[in-house]
């Protein structure tokens, strides 16, 4: 059985391809589903706009009503009334305004939390080989800052730009039908406003989609400076760090300056063309008046239109800008989402056979990295691990051997071959059953910014304390818990700072011996220790790995004498095969490795 591996790796050149963005339509419908929860709130959001915009277009007949009736008539009564609509007007252009900003800022919070966690949740399942080339700082970025971004303008910019949308075309309604003359400016002044609004408006979205990319690379640096800063200090390179952090910065801010000058530009046209439209209005309704074709009221409320028209053509040159950059940053969240990178499932999965006297076994599995295609890191492997056994692995830095841990963990799968928990082939079973069967304990374990407790029972939250505190003590790592204040509640720090290395080793085998895996995967977790802290580990080590299946990456001469077996392997290959004894006399390469690996004597 084959299996070509279908890994897709992240192109950061795609991200700055304007041929890769999605148009608005496309956006909208992708984005949809995001939103199709909250109609009830959308269709509310959408009719306070038009409560408020309704508001505002009345509010100018009242003026009128105000003038003319009110004040033109100098009659007392029709002050009160014209001056009671007026303000029963204003009442109702208050509640929308309420309503419209309460509505869309819910609206935008629970939208954006629902893509925070699909983003969240998708980059959790991508497979490991898309991120060998993903940048860790590029993803934190559309995690963050583009969702902020989104946000913002979900929770105000867009229901501004509605706004002002239905103000701009209900003023100039209002004001042709205040004076048909008015017509001829409107045909003339509106296509003059719409066509750069469509032109530049593209080159923007482009640029603020460059800019966005940009940003994400300076976050990209800041992460991997920040994560490391240990080396940076201890080498001395704080000066050349910065550097390379100065010219992203330089590069954000190019990109930043192309994006504010066309937005300047879109912004100056269109507030020229309208307000050089809005003066020939003006002026054709002041040769009105003075010719008696219009009241001072009639006047007064087509001045009111024209300066809502003339404001809400302003709004909207400013909020082009953000809008598009908006659409910039939605593209790049739509990209991540979009990203096809997950490890296959099968629709129809088997279940495994737990009392399978077979543990694990690899059929002519040959593998190479989407990183380095044209080199294999597994060749034509084939060996099984019987239920109960302790296996050693043994080899040249390079030589595969951690390699077969990933593809265990289906990592990865195969090109070619099968690999099988008991007698089922892992790729007809199910992800998460295939991961419970087995347990991990890596040579540099990850801790996460929690409590001890939390990070114990990582692997099996349902965990009591008392099978907790069972479990720390069989990893020798109760007694240093208990006299760190506050015990097992106690804060271990980013990435467990705050412990040793030996104590963040215990903690991931009490971590290992808490979740009872089936199969146990060593990364033999001594070789940078001292000699206290390696004697703990060990003796942790040993109670771990007691009845259990066992598969060990061997760093240590004790490890490799209490093997069942040892697997050699050189260059993608098992080479040999036996036990600490046969090896010696039978094979150079584990002799030459024995002498400098496993012979040397530690220093204290």
């Amino acid at each position: 059985m084959t299996n070509r591996n279908t890994d897709v790796s992240y192109d950061a050149t795609k991200a700055d391809s304007a041929e890769a963005a999605m148009t608005s339509g496309e956006l909208l419908r992708f984005f949809w589903p995001y939103l199709a929860p909250h109609k009830k709130r959308i269709m509310l959001a959408v009719l306070s706009l038009f409560m408020v915009a309704g508001a505002l277009l009345f509010m100018g007949r009242g003026l009128a009503f105000l003038v003319d009736e009110g004040l033109g008539k100098q009659d007392p009564a029709l002050l009160d009334r014209a001056v009671m609509a007026t303000s029963l007007i204003a009442l109702v252009l208050a509640f929308g305004s309420y309503l419209r900003t309460t509505m869309v800022n819910q609206i935008g919070e629970m939208v954006l939390a629902d893509i925070r966690r699909a983003v969240f949740a998708h980059v959790t399942r991508l497979s490991i080989g898309w991120f060998e080339t993903a940048r860790t700082g590029d993803v934190l970025a559309r995690i963050t800052s583009d969702t902020a971004t989104v946000q913002m303008v979900m929770t105000s910019t867009l229901s501004m730009a509605a706004r002002n949308v239905i103000l701009l075309f209900g003023g100039l309604v209002m004001v042709v039908l205040s004076s048909p003359k008015m017509s001829l400016v409107v045909l003339v002044v509106v296509p003059l406003v719409v066509v750069p609004l469509i032109l530049l408006g593209r080159r923007l979205r482009v640029a603020s989609r460059r800019a966005q990319d940009r940003l994400g690379d300076v976050s990209v640096e800041a992460e991997e400076v920040v994560s490391a800063i240990r080396t940076v200090q201890a080498f001395g390179r704080e000066s050349f760090v910065r550097a390379h952090f100065d010219k992203a910065v330089d590069d954000s801010l190019d990109a930043a300056l192309s994006r504010v000058r066309l937005r300047g530009l879109l912004s100056g046209i269109l507030i020229f063309l309208v307000f050089s439209g809005i003066s020939a209005i003006l002026w054709i309704g002041g040769q009105d008046l003075l010719a008696g074709r219009i009241s001072a009221g009639d006047l007064s409320s087509f001045i009111f239109y024209a300066f809502l028209v003339a404001s809400s053509t302003g709004f909207l040159s400013e909020l082009a800008g953000d809008l598009q950059r908006a659409a910039g940053a939605a593209d790049r969240i739509a990209q991540l989402l979009t990203t096809d990178a997950i490890v296959p499932e099968l629709p129809n999965t088997q279940k495994l056979d737990a009392t399978h006297p077979v543990a694990c076994r690899f059929d002519k599995v040959s593998f190479s990295y989407p990183a380095a295609a044209n080199r294999p890191a597994i060749d034509n492997v084939s060996f099984q691990i019987n239920a109960g056994e302790r296996v050693a692995l043994v080899g040249p830095s390079g030589a595969g051997k951690s390699t077969l841990f990933h593809l265990l963990l289906r990592f990865y799968d195969p090109i070619t071959g099968v690999i099988s928990i008991g007698d089922t082939d892992i790729r007809a079973v199910k992800l998460a059953d295939v991961r419970a069967q087995i347990g991990l304990v890596p040579q540099d374990p990850a801790l996460f910014s929690a409590t001890i407790r939390e990070n114990l029972v990582f692997g099996r939250p349902d965990a009591n304390m008392d099978t907790i505190i069972e479990a720390a003590k069989k990893a020798q790592a109760h007694d240093f818990i208990m006299a760190i204040p506050d015990g097992y509640e106690a804060m271990v720090g980013e990435k467990g700072v705050r412990l040793s290395g030996g104590q963040r080793q215990r903690v991931a085998i009490a971590r290992a011996i808490l979740r009872n895996p089936r199969l146990l995967l060593l990364d033999e977790a001594t070789s940078a220790l001292d000699a206290q802290s390696e004697a703990a580990v060990q003796g942790a080590l040993e109670n771990l790995m007691y009845e259990r299946t066992s598969l060990v990456i061997a760093h240590r001469l004790a490890t490799v004498v209490r093997a069942d077996r040892i697997l050699l392997m050189d260059q993608g290959r098992i080479i040999a095969e036996g036990t600490h004894e046969m090896l010696m006399v039978e094979s150079s390469l584990y002799r030459t490795l024995a002498d400098l690996q496993f012979s040397v004597p530690r220093r204290a």
